[in-house]
């Protein structure tokens, strides 16, 4: 077998990123190809934190409405890849030129919606505020289909992580079968157990009156649905004894900002003694004896920011039934095996949680379906196989 040497262009490409969407993608199938080829990671953070990765930083790869920048297309020179994969967005066809010179695959990981549906998910205000979020979407939904039938055909093929993206895009004039679905895997792992005396602690810490457990976990950002989701929580505490936890993940100390917000809607609500809010960084372990110590695992999204939302994963792979919502892939993801809310309709998320505490025959229904979909789903390798098909290598 021939050794490769093949560049992996991604941007932010840190180590505190790699256990998040879309970066976790690219260093899984790093390390897999990393085996057998020689790997180079060409990124724009200055960040050289992760071991045994070859990594080569540099101001910018990508110049809007150009294509890659002077600097990216010299150290491709100095490297001199057999081949190259790229992490894409839509904007990544907003351009006038291709010069790279080395076949190119290219991974899709960003979900597309239309201008009407991200005023109608998240609202003009809300847009505007969270436009550091917000406003990669919105330039998405102008660019013109042209640009992505002219420019797509440059790459070799393009891999998507979702069905719904896929399609998306193809309508927008990709050529179908320049296109390929390679879906997330997920760490095998955490499909083991935790220790139960750990879960049991946990459950014991969070709540010690034995309650039916509400947990959401990630970032506490309300464009997530975090503040639809404590107030549907309200109209469940009236009904049923219970609590709710939030795992937040503060990717940035700004991130606090959401948390007061919502504590401000359980206080506006009367609920706060019913609501905690967890936000100390937790190791995968921790995350996972946290996730068991919880009865429902509520993720009722406005947008996903990044195709697939991998807690959702995570949550079935713990044998909990999971409430979320009809955007992007997330019904895709779920494939039957969940609860499927409407978009900002607390009324409807307060309805399917108070279902399922009180249905004991689909609360168990949904976690044995859930339990049993994750063990029959494919692992990092897979995604390695075939991204390695792709690439022919």
């Amino acid at each position: 077998m021939n050794i490769l040497k093949i560049a992996i262009i991604c941007p932010d490409f840190q180590k505190s990123n790699i256990r998040k969407m879309p970066w976790k993608y690219i260093y899984e199938i790093a390390k897999y190809l990393g085996k057998k080829h020689e790997i180079v990671i060409i990124t724009d953070s200055n960040k050289q934190d992760i071991e045994k990765m070859n990594i080569k930083s540099i101001k910018k790869l990508f110049s809007p409405m150009k294509g890659e920048t002077e600097e990216l297309l010299d150290i491709l020179y100095q490297e001199n890849p057999d081949k190259c994969i790229m992490l894409l967005g839509l904007t990544s066809f907003l351009r006038r030129e291709f010069k790279i010179n080395k076949p190119v695959i290219g991974i899709f990981t960003s979900p597309i919606y239309s201008i009407k549906e991200l005023i109608k998910n998240i609202g003009m205000k809300d847009s505007l505020k969270y436009r550091k979020y917000t406003a990669i979407h919105y330039l998405n939904a102008l660019i013109p289909n042209l640009f992505v039938k002219k420019w797509t055909k440059k790459f070799d093929k393009i891999i998507f992580l979702s069905k719904y993206t896929q399609k998306k895009m193809i309508s927008k004039g990709l050529c179908k079968s320049n296109s390929v679905l390679i879906p997330v895997g997920i760490d095998k792992s955490f499909l083991n157990w935790p220790e139960i005396e750990n879960v049991e602690n946990v459950r014991k810490r969070i709540n010690p009156y034995n309650l039916p457990i509400v947990m959401y976990f990630t970032s506490p950002l309300t464009i997530r649905g975090t503040d639809i989701l404590v107030k549907a929580f309200s109209k469940v505490r009236k009904e049923i004894p219970s609590k709710l936890i939030f795992l937040s993940r503060r990717d940035y100390e700004e991130l606090h900002k959401e948390e007061i917000i919502l504590k401000e809607i359980a206080a506006k609500k009367g609920i706060s003694n019913s609501i905690e809010i967890i936000s100390k960084d937790l190791t995968p372990k921790e995350i996972k004896e946290y996730i068991s110590a919880s009865d429902i695992i509520c993720l009722p999204f406005k947008i996903v920011i990044s195709d697939i939302p991998v807690s959702i994963l995570e949550g079935m792979a713990l044998n909990k039934p999971v409430i979320s919502t009809n955007v992007a892939c997330v019904t895709e993801m779920l494939n039957g095996n969940g609860l499927i809310v409407n978009t900002n309709d607390s009324e409807d998320l307060a309805n399917s949680i108070i279902e399922l505490i009180n249905n004991k025959s689909l609360f168990n229904k949904i976690s044995y379906q859930s339990r049993e979909y994750m063990e029959n789903y494919p692992d990092w390798t897979f995604v390695g196989e075939n991204i390695k098909k792709i690439l022919k290598v």
